[in-house]
């Protein structure tokens, strides 16, 4: 089918902005709702709460944390030990960007993790983690829980990727023995190589929101394009005399896609968990072996927990399984486990509005003590004319209690103090 893919291509490009700037034109043509008062959640921005309207603020929210690790080992004369030094170190940055304004809902996440290590059976450092993920998403919310979304995600590794050995290894590709190749050093890949990008566009889905527990999913046309032209992927390394690789191709899928998962956290937040799964069906694509759809449907499996043990310090677990038949005949798979210092900057935490309900009691109590202060006047005015008929000395009148107008409910709160016989309320006066 790659003839095919070409012609099919621009179509779907097309489609896809055509349906975007529809969704657009429905978000500004559509009123406003007026609440809502449950969180929802997102599986593309990982361990972050999203909370909608009345427990986040409109407008531009961020933050960013950054994390490093470092583990050093050294051995002299130890028996079951390699003498030399051991290093292994890291660092991670992560990201969030969130635009919300009434129905509309724009998150935005880039992380970035680096890894190197060097053993004394290797005396140079080695590249063990390489990953930079950015990732767009918009959701319209048409209910509470459901309306149309558009989604953009692009990965790919910073630096170029090399296979080291502590002695030369002869590798062979697959199919080609007559291409062989020894070295202690070998090349997999370049710098941003492969290069990964996805975009779709649907409707999703969110049925049950809560801090502890969040569901969602996605329906869809999704679209799959991966650069990856001359790169290696080593396919058999158990055994150093019988290594063997394959050359990677380019590959453009785009087909139906659908997505679940769930997220939450507990103990007050200080642990995180996500959980999700997502397939693509290639109804296009450009495979030269004309496979099924079924087999080179792309299926990706991501869990991660994490745990905050101190406000700088977290250890983190994570799971990635990846069938992509297309790009290489195997399933990957990718374990880590981190503890980490980091440091954490994010905007400021937004104060709740209240409700009408609490304006409502905040302005019964403010006219209470408006009565009461009016009630001790007039008893001190009574207890004063008592006194002059009796002809002895009245008492001082009692001070006026300081008391405040409330910018828009034009009752008293006490923040701006006011005299009440000298300003009428729901004016605004200094002390």
């Amino acid at each position: 089918m790659r003839p095919l893919f070409p012609r099919v291509l621009p179509v779907a490009c097309a489609l896809l902005g055509a349906i975007g700037s529809a969704s657009v034109a429905l978000a500004q043509a559509t009123p406003t709702l007026p609440d809502y008062k449950k969180d929802t959640t997102t599986a593309y921005v990982p361990s972050t709460d999203v909370s909608r309207l009345a427990k986040k603020p409109q407008g531009l929210t961020y933050d960013f944390t950054l994390a490093a690790n470092l583990n050093v080992a050294s051995n002299r004369s130890v028996v079951g030990q390699l003498n030399g030094n051991s290093v292994l170190f890291g660092a991670s940055a992560l990201a969030n960007l969130v635009w919300l304004r009434e129905r509309h809902e724009w998150l935005n996440t880039g992380s970035l993790a680096e890894t190197w290590s060097k053993t004394p059976a290797i005396g140079q450092f080695i590249k063990s983690n390489d990953q930079l993920n950015i990732q767009s998403l918009y959701n319209y919310f048409l209910r509470e829980w459901t309306g149309p979304f558009l989604r953009g995600n692009v990965q790919s590794s910073l630096l170029k990727t090399d296979r080291v050995t502590a002695t030369p290894v002869t590798y062979r590709e697959v199919g080609n023995e007559a291409n062989a190749r020894t070295t202690n050093k070998l090349r997999l890949s370049d710098s941003f190589q492969p290069f990964t990008l996805n975009e779709s566009v649907g409707w999703f889905f969110q049925p049950v929101r809560s801090d502890a527990f969040n569901t969602y999913a996605r329906v869809g046309f999704g679209g799959r394009h991966t650069w990856a032209d001359g790169a290696l992927a080593i396919k058999d390394d158990k055994v150093a005399t019988a290594n063997t690789f394959v050359i990677l191709h380019d590959v453009h899928q785009g087909g139906a896609e659908l997505f679940g998962g769930l997220d939450g956290k507990e103990l007050n937040g200080r642990v995180l968990y996500n959980l999700g799964l997502s397939a693509l069906f290639p109804l296009v694509n450009n495979d030269d072996t004309n496979r099924s759809i079924l087999k080179l449907t792309r299926v990706s499996l991501q869990a991660a927990v994490g745990m905050g043990i101190f406000s700088w310090l977290s250890i983190n677990y994570q799971l990635k399984v990846l069938r992509d038949v297309q790009l290489v005949d195997a399933i990957q798979v990718t374990n880590s486990l981190l503890l980490s210092l980091q440091y954490t900057k994010a905007s400021p935490s937004p104060t709740a509005p209240k409700s009408e309900a609490d304006l409502q009691k905040e302005r019964i109590a403010a006219l209470e003590t408006r009565a009461q202060t009016a009630e001790a006047r007039a008893a001190a005015a009574e207890a004063r004319a008592a006194a002059i008929e009796s002809g002895t000395t009245p008492p001082p009148p009692p001070p006026l209690e300081p008391q405040s107008i409330g910018p828009s409910s034009g009752v008293p709160t006490p923040q701006q103090p006011i005299y009440p016989a000298q300003i009428a309320p729901g004016v605004p006066a200094s002390p």
